[in-house]
C-alpha cells in the first residue's frame, strides 16, 4: 500500500482510521533501536517518543504516537479534532521505573453537532463512537478506564502537542501541567 498516497487520500474520520487498521500496529521503538510490539515491557525505562514520520515509516506505535497521527491525518483533512489523555495521576517524583504504566492518550472528532471517539490504540475497542457532547463523550471514555484501573480516580487533559524523543516520565509531566478534569 502506498501510504503517501493514501495520506493524500484522506478526506473523512473512516479514512482515517481505515489508514491506521492497514498501517499501524501498536508497539514502539526503543532508546537502542529495538521494536516492541504488543508490549510494555521496560516501556518506563526504555521509551521515547517518536515523530509522525517515525511512527508511519515504522508502522507503529503507542496509543501517544497514533493519537498524534490520527490528529495530523484530521488537520490535513480539515476535520475538526482533539488530543485528550487519561491517566492515574503520577507526580513528579514518581521513579517506579518497573510499574505498570497508567495513561491512555485518544482523540475526539467534532462533525455535524456531534463528538465521535476515532479508536485504533486501544485493540479491544477499535472503531469510531458517536456521543451527543464533549462531556458525555470523556465521561464514557474515561469511565471506561477507571473500571480498568479498579475504580481508581483518573484525571483527563487535552493535550496539544507530541515533542519528539521524550520518555513516558516526561510525557506524563508535560501532561500534568495541563489543566485537567475528573469526570
Amino acid at each position: 500500500m502506498n501510504t503517501k498516497t493514501s495520506i493524500n487520500n484522506i478526506k473523512t474520520k473512516e479514512d482515517v482510521l481505515e489508514f491506521m487498521i492497514k498501517n499501524i500496529k501498536y508497539g514502539w521503538i526503543d532508546i537502542n533501536g529495538e521494536k516492541h510490539i504488543n508490549t510494555m515491557k521496560n516501556f518506563r525505562k526504555l521509551y521515547k517518543t517518536m515523530s509522525i514520520e517515525d511512527t508511519i515509516k515504522n508502522g507503529l506505535g503507542t496509543c501517544i504516537e497514533q493519537v498524534a497521527l490520527m490528529k495530523y491525518l484530521c488537520d490535513k483533512a480539515l476535520i475538526e479534532s482533539r488530543m485528550y489523555a487519561t491517566r492515574i495521576y503520577e507526580g513528579e517524583n514518581f521513579n517506579n521505573l518497573d510499574e505498570e504504566e497508567h495513561m491512555h492518550c485518544f482523540l475526539l472528532v467534532f462533525e455535524n453537532g456531534k463528538v465521535y471517539h476515532i479508536e485504533h490504540p486501544n485493540f479491544e475497542k477499535i472503531g469510531i463512537y458517536e456521543y451527543s457532547t464533549l462531556d458525555e463523550a470523556i465521561k464514557t471514555i474515561n469511565d471506561y478506564y477507571i473500571k480498568l484501573s479498579n475504580g481508581k480516580s483518573r484525571p483527563v487533559s487535552e493535550f496539544y502537542d507530541v515533542k519528539v524523543g521524550i520518555s513516558f516520565k516526561e510525557f506524563n509531566l508535560y501532561i500534568n501541567s495541563l489543566t485537567c478534569s475528573s469526570y
